[in-house]
């Protein structure tokens, strides 16, 4: 078998997240397919960094791919863009040993989310960015970051679904930056904010849920002390929404 380190790129609004399903249309299964006929074989394995949500994307999903052909990675980055749907792209291709794995040799992630408060937003913006249309707090969301940071029980910040050994946590960095744009691309959004979360791991939704807490700390709803708190036991009720999958983005996998 031929083992390949591949970095993907897609918009996930039309697949029902990144793990290859059964009957759903996903990353992984449109890739696994691809490589079935390039190799002419059903004999193919593939595993990424992580599971993205359904409508969520990527800009660097990092994947482990083992074919039973040898393509140089030049033709198999040209070979799988030319049988993948236009919004999943193969950026980078490279030949590894089986000593590589795209989740245990990771040393840490990035992920993004991107939204925005303006009043009206672009309709050509509505799969890409998160739409909060009211006043926030951002200076109070930015000292709500800081509490995220360190070694920490993410308990309150996760969805049930996969069984998992502990719910403890690093985040590296946590800061919300605000953008302007401007030129043709002003068009989509005069303004908008980016939620940088760099972590050694994270749970199910976690980043989502992350960012449900800082908008309701933003509106007011729940005060610092209640972030604090979070960290330190287990809640009844969570401290705001799981924030919609359009804004979250798989940045950077580091190794």
């Amino acid at each position: 078998m031929n083992i390949y380190r591949i970095t993907v790129q897609y918009k996930g609004t039309h697949y029902s997240g990144f793990q290859v399903q059964l009957s759903d249309k996903t990353i992984q299964g449109e890739i696994n397919s691809v490589l079935k006929v390039l190799s002419k074989s059903e004999d193919i394995k593939s595993v990424g960094s992580g599971r993205t949500d359904a409508g969520v994307h990527a800009l660097a999903q990092v994947m482990r791919i083992e074919i039973p052909v040898d393509i140089p990675v030049q033709g198999l980055v040209r070979a799988m863009n030319s049988l993948l749907p236009e919004d999943i792209r193969v950026v980078d291709a490279v030949v590894v040993n089986d000593k590589f794995h795209p989740i245990y040799s990771a040393k840490s992630k990035e992920y993004n989310y991107v939204f925005t408060t303006d009043e009206v937003i672009s309709p050509f913006a509505r799969e890409l960015i998160t739409h909060f249309p009211f006043d926030l707090d951002i200076e109070l969301m930015k000292k709500g970051c800081q509490i995220f940071c360190g070694e920490h029980d993410f308990i309150n910040y996760q969805c049930v679904g996969t069984d998992i050994e502990s719910t403890v946590r690093k985040i590296i960095s946590c800061e919300l930056v605000r953008f302007e744009s401007s030129g043709h691309w002003g068009n989509l959004a005069g303004e908008y904010y980016v939620l940088k979360v760099v972590g050694n791991g994270f749970l199910k939704q976690m980043v989502r849920l992350l960012m449900g807490a800082l908008i309701s700390l933003g509106k007011g709803k729940i005060t610092l002390e209640d972030l604090e708190k979070s960290l330190k036991t287990p809640l009844k009720n969570r401290l705001g929404p799981t924030a919609p999958p359009q804004g979250l983005y798989l940045k950077e996998v580091h190794y």
